[in-house]
């Protein structure tokens, strides 16, 4: 009996390790750090403009570069990408965070400043269909799963669809878990008229 296998509509995320020098990762976090000091919010997030700061400005290009790597991959046509927002979040032991999306973008991404894995970030599958019917897996793999996590590793980027819904568990570590999330979205002329489905931002 011959065998093929197809995996249609996936939902791809992509992960970039060693994003950027040493030096750029301190001087983020002390000031991450240095601002939320004067804020005793649970789970403290910054203004959402720091792609506009030019202390981050290394980690505002280097998700450029992702986010035009991830577009160019899927063969999407397109004239300019943009950092929407871009803020950083403290998460203490303990502290977790709901389950959302980021809406009125094409692709978030989070960056990890301090993370020893305590709190990875976890990802739902978009098809309400899946949870139907569910036969006890052996073992849990990326195929049989309806929620599937990524590691959240000090350096480490990851880029997925703003519609993807996703949450961080409680955070274990006895260490805070430090982020900067971002959004992007396209400027221009989006799709074919001819599908009547375009539109311009």
């Amino acid at each position: 009996m011959k065998v093929i296998k197809e995996t249609i509509f996936p939902t791809v995320t992509h992960i970039f390790d060693n994003v950027l020098e040493p030096e750029y990762i301190d001087s983020m976090k002390e000031d991450i750090i240095n601002e939320s000091i004067e804020n005793k919010r649970k789970q403290w997030q910054s203004n959402p403009r720091l792609q506009k700061h030019k202390k981050y400005k290394a980690l505002a290009d280097k998700a450029l570069e992702a986010a035009k790597y991830v577009l160019n991959e899927q063969s999407y046509e397109y004239d300019v990408c943009y950092i929407t927002n871009m803020w950083s979040n403290i998460m203490k032991p303990g502290e977790m965070h709901r389950p959302h999306t980021h809406s009125n973008n094409l692709l978030s991404g989070v960056f990890y400043v301090q993370s020893d894995q305590g709190a990875n970030i976890q990802m739902y599958d978009p098809r309400p269909q899946a949870d139907v019917l569910r036969p006890q897996p052996k073992n849990y793999t990326k195929e049989n799963s309806t929620i599937w996590f990524f590691p959240s590793i000090t350096n480490r980027m990851i880029l997925f669809p703003s519609w993807l819904q996703h949450f961080v568990p409680t955070n274990e570590s006895k260490n805070d878990r430090i982020s900067i999330a971002f959004n992007v979205m396209l400027k221009g002329k989006i799709g074919s008229p001819e599908e009547y489905q375009s539109a311009e931002f």
